[in-house]
Parts: C-alpha cells; structure tokens; sequence
C-alpha cells in the first residue's frame, strides 16, 4: 500500500496517525482537468474536503476545474463541433447561437469564494511538495482560508489583451510551477505569483510584508507581464469571478 506522506503531519489539519491516515492520493490538480501531480502529507479527511461539497457550496476541487477548464477550451479555435467536447456543471455553450448560457445553480458570490480557496489549495499542495516545509506556522492564514474558510486574503489577476497561450503538452498535462525565484519573491513581498494555463493570479501570503512591499512587486510584474493593446491591461484584485473572462469573449468578434 502506498502511503501519501513526508513529515507525516497533515498540511492542512495539522493532525499525524493513528488519528489520521495518508492512504489516498492527493491530486495536487483536478484529475478533470489533467493533473498528474500527487502531493504529500495531506490526511485522507482533508483530501476528501477538497473534493466534497459543503453546505451550500460546491467542491473546491469542482470549482478550480470549471474555471480553468473554461479558460483552456474557449482559448482555442471553436467551431461547429466545439460543444460536443465541452462539459461543464454551471455553462452551456451554443455554438449555433455564439452564446453561452450560464446555469441557475451559479452563484457568482459563492464560486468566487470558492475558486480563491481554490487557488490557494493547489498553491499550498504543491509548495510543500516542493519544499516539504507547508507544515511551518507562517501558513496559518492559507491554512484557516483554504481548510476552514476562514479570513479574505487578497487575490490578484492580470488581465491582458494578448493571450500567452502555452503549448498544447501544457495544456493537457497542466502544472504550477514553482521555482527559487518564486519562493524568494513570496518571502521578499509576501505575494505568490501563480502562473497557469497561460493565467496569472498573485496571492497574498504574508500580509504584514505584502502591506509594505506587496504593490511594488506588482507593478513590476505589470511592467513585465502587460503588453499595452487596447490601454486597459492591468493587474487588479478581483471581487467577482466573472471579471476574470474565463469564457475569453475578449477575443470573439
């Protein structure tokens, strides 16, 4: 039997067996959407949280995947034929019509919520499986989001008018990268850069340093991200995941 463990202490609850055990997988990324990845030290009640809805909200898990997969499917090239491969439990997509109908189960309030703790889920996840140092108690704001709901860290999206498409492997095999240089930008300003499937979203981690450094190191990552097209990029915190144009109409005639 494999044992999904490292320090043997979950990330997340912060519990180590008997009490708990590490027996099933932690996808670090929704299988749905591709991912491969399996992370470590995350108990089996708290990997079956991410996947499982709760009362009146739907999964973290379920939410991560319908955004980017929305992300993902209306950046290519639709056509007639286009509908038969998308699947999604909140949109419906018409071709015939050139329009997207949106299910009466969305609750924008709710999902915007619930993709932000998203995020912070698949961050965390992978920054210990890199590092193996999420146990450490500097995370407890990601923790008592992400796990227990509670707080609102701030979350930010660059929003661009050029799209920065990865290659087609990326795109069906999906990952977050995490690099020395990522790790030291998060300590130095306190504000994870999270760059995936062509999107880049920032994460408030340390919110004393993001206070004091946190919007320098944004615009210096406007400076090197933004392309000036139509004079309304920017990078700005979202309230609402309908800002984020998941569904790409910037670019439909």
């Amino acid at each position: 039997m494999i044992i999904y463990k490292k320090t043997g202490k979950c990330i997340w609850c912060g519990k180590t067996e008997p009490e708990v055990s590490f027996k099933t997988a932690p996808h670090i990324l929704p299988r749905k959407l591709g991912g491969c990845e399996i992370g470590l030290d995350v108990c089996d009640d708290c990997n079956h949280f991410f996947g499982t809805a709760e009362k009146n909200k739907p999964n973290i898990d379920l939410v991560f995947k319908e955004i980017f997969g929305s992300f993902r499917f209306f950046s290519d090239n639709l056509n007639e034929h286009s509908y038969e491969k998308y699947s999604s439990v909140y949109f419906n997509y018409l071709h015939s019509k050139q329009c997207i109908k949106i299910k009466s189960l969305f609750c924008s309030s709710i999902i915007t919520r619930q993709f932000k703790r998203a995020l912070y889920n698949v961050f965390f996840q992978k920054y210990h499986f890199v590092t193996g140092n999420a146990n450490n108690p500097m995370f407890d704001m990601v923790r008592d989001f992400a796990r227990y709901n509670i707080g609102s860290p701030l979350v930010f999206y660059s929003f661009n008018n050029l799209k920065l498409t990865p290659g087609q492997e990326e795109m069906n095999n999906p990952h977050l990268p995490i690099t020395n240089e990522i790790i030291d930008d998060m300590m130095k300003y306190g504000v994870f850069a999270f760059f995936f499937m062509g999107e880049i979203f920032y994460l408030e981690i340390f919110p004393d340093v993001f206070q004091i450094k946190g919007m320098d190191f944004l615009q210096k990552q406007a400076q090197r991200f933004l392309v000036s097209v139509k004079g309304n990029e920017r990078i700005f915190e979202f309230t609402d995941v309908m800002q984020l144009d998941f569904f790409m109409m910037r670019f439909r005639d």
